[in-house]
């Protein structure tokens, strides 16, 4: 492994000049006074709801974000915005659900076009920026293009011999299908990470090359810097470490700053690489691929760790609000397809991961995992930490349901920005922070879509190849509305509907729609007017000061 110094130079030297910086048609907003808190956002990939310590899991081991949950607020109802990445992602970033996101599914898998956003699209980094805080996003973006970026197919051996140059590069061509030298040709790309308002980015641009652990090479902001010590079937630089390692020279940098931090590593999609699997070689009864699997995932706590440690060192830990959570479910399924991975860019069947997922219960008991609108796809681990951030009474907000798409709000609230006023999110900064202002609304019911698509669900309902699922959740009850086709919109007599009292029933065992006629007929009728066909034209955001932005008091 390269040492951090030598990672840092390296993407920072090949990139050539300084990182750029994304533009906004408005000046950035900048209150005066005391400090914000610093907000450092971390999304894992593919981390069921039972995966942590926390949520009660006993076989792999996550101390770092146990001890996070314990001293902060460990949400038992926290949900991410869909069911798979890249739609999760951009309910994320955006605030709107599947019912208005620009970005609804997996599309790659369909249609071969990436996903994207568009330059009027408004993310968490062009809020957070035009509010006045450094941005930086580091690890898995998925969204816009990226011309050299080729999928590594299915069953590759690992001692193919490759013409590899010094620099890294195939000899006769760029190392993909470019001609000779990597490119800036994607730089203008709207959709990319400085286009979105991140001042500095380091990681990968599409969903799919984060399939890759050990890749050719990474984007360093808006330029791509080949990676040396991965060439041919070379494990020399491991992506993830380049990410966090980012990550703390980013807070270094600007520990005397109010920052933004997204840090979104592909730990633990498949396929299960580590760089070692010495947390586990005790379990002699465990496969090398569950070794691994475990591995990946307590990699990612370690991570955590450092960079609350890094908080630490700057004296800034206190003055920082740090949120965890996952992009969805865990993947059963997609482990005993293309889980595994003995070398460097093979994706081979992994049932051995697939039921370490079942004996390890990582969706915590909740019916099936990703790709599924039940629960498991979509309830995941959320944990808000902050020592002078986060409230003390934690048992009196720790089970209400919220997602993922009201952080774009919430995190606006607390810059004192106004978020744009169509985010389908709302700021539920009181529930974290504890204050009562006059300004906090109840909780709309939350709602997620799944259009038809070829993923691999293997929930008991419908198969997804033949209906669009919704699903929504109001109060204690959750519904699943199955419509044959591509319209979610069709009449009930059409679809397929299902309700659950999760109160009594978490794991949604028990359909109970036909015993509550009133309250089926109601959420079909919303669950109908929450969808708006795509695309969905959004309202110009004309950002302001609100005057209320969260003051952490004696702050540096």
């Amino acid at each position: 492994m390269l040492s951090r110094r030598r990672l840092l130079q390296a993407t920072a030297l090949a990139a050539t000049g300084t990182l750029g910086t994304a533009p906004t048609t408005d000046a950035a907003v900048r209150p005066t006074g005391g400090r914000r808190p610093n907000i450092v956002l971390i999304l894992a990939d593919d981390l069921g709801y039972g995966t942590l310590g926390a949520y009660g899991q006993k076989f792999v081991k996550t101390p770092h974000l146990d001890r996070l949950a314990a001293e902060g607020i460990r949400f038992t109802q926290g949900y991410s915005g869909a069911a798979v990445c890249a739609p999760s992602r951009a309910s994320l970033l955006t605030g709107m659900d599947g019912g208005h996101a620009r970005v609804r599914s997996n599309s790659m898998r369909e249609t071969g076009v990436q996903p994207r956003f568009l330059p009027e699209d408004e993310t968490l980094g062009k809020i957070l920026k035009t509010a006045g805080y450094r941005t930086g996003a580091f690890g898995k973006w998925g969204f816009g293009n990226d011309a050299y970026f080729t999928p590594s197919p299915i069953g590759v051996t690992c001692d193919v011999t490759l013409p590899v140059t010094p620099g890294g590069g195939l000899q006769g061509g760029a190392p993909h299908n470019g001609g000779g030298v990597f490119t800036t040709s994607d730089r203008g790309d709207g959709s990319h990470p400085l286009q979105q308002g991140f001042d500095e980015f380091v990681g990968i641009v599409t969903t799919e090359a984060a399939f890759q652990y050990w890749p050719d090479y990474l984007w360093h902001g808006n330029r791509r810097v080949t990676l040396p010590g991965n060439a041919g079937e070379s494990r020399g630089t491991y992506a993830p470490q380049v990410y966090k390692d980012a990550t703390l020279d980013f807070i270094d940098r600007h520990a005397k700053e109010e920052f933004f931090v997204y840090f979104a590593p592909q730990l633990a999609h498949w396929p299960t690489q580590v760089p070692d699997t010495k947390a586990y070689d005790d379990q002699i009864t465990w496969t090398e691929d569950m070794k691994r699997y475990a591995s990946q995932i307590t990699l990612l706590d370690t991570y955590v760790g450092q960079i609350v440690a890094r908080l630490r060192k700057h004296g800034i830990a206190d003055d920082t609000l740090l949120v965890f959570t996952a992009d969805n479910g865990p993947t059963p399924n997609e482990h005993a397809l293309v889980g595994s991975g003995g070398c460097t860019d093979a994706d081979t069947p992994s049932p051995d991961s697939a039921l370490a997922d079942v004996l390890w219960n990582t969706n915590g008991g909740l019916r099936a995992g990703k790709h599924s609108l039940y629960e498991g796809g979509i309830r995941v681990p959320l944990i808000a930490w902050g020592p002078r951030v986060v409230r003390k009474d934690a048992p009196i907000v720790a089970d209400r349901p919220w997602s993922s798409v009201d952080l774009l709000p919430t995190l606006a609230d607390i810059a004192g920005i106004t978020a744009p006023t169509d985010v389908d999110g709302i700021s539920v900064r009181d529930w974290i922070t504890g204050e009562k202002r006059a300004s906090a609304r109840p909780h709309p019911a939350l709602y997620w879509e799944r259009p038809k698509a070829q993923d691999q669900n293997v929930d008991g309902g419908p198969p997804s190849a033949v209906v669009y699922t919704t699903a929504m959740r109001a109060g204690k009850w959750k519904a699943l509305r199955h419509a044959p086709g591509d319209d979610p919109a069709v009449p009930d007599a059409q679809a397929k509907f299902e309700l659950y009292d999760l109160d009594s029933d978490p794991a949604e065992t028990r359909d109970v729609a036909l015993l509550q006629p009133d309250i089926a007929a109601a959420l079909q009728r919303q669950m109908r007017q929450r969808h708006a066909p795509m695309p969905f034209k959004r309202k110009p955001y004309r950002p302001r000061r609100t005057g209320g932005e969260l003051r952490l008091r004696g702050s540096r």
